[in-house]
């Protein structure tokens, strides 16, 4: 049995811990009132988010067959 995973799978879990840490930020902020949480819920959240999601489209058309 092969353990190691594979680079896609390292990729698609990268992918997705940046796509929950976004998300995670984005509630956070939602529950804060003060003015800087908007700072925080489009710079660093919308920030997690686009990378997360450039990531996963990348690994899908960088995959090796």
């Amino acid at each position: 049995m092969n353990s190691q995973p594979s680079k896609i799978e390292k990729r698609l879990r990268l992918a997705g811990l940046l796509l929950i840490t976004g998300l995670v930020v984005e509630l956070v902020s939602l529950y804060w009132s003060h003015p800087t949480a908007f700072l925080f819920f489009l710079l660093l959240g919308g920030v997690l988010l686009a990378a997360g999601i450039v990531i996963y489209l990348l690994s899908l058309v960088s995959a090796e067959s």
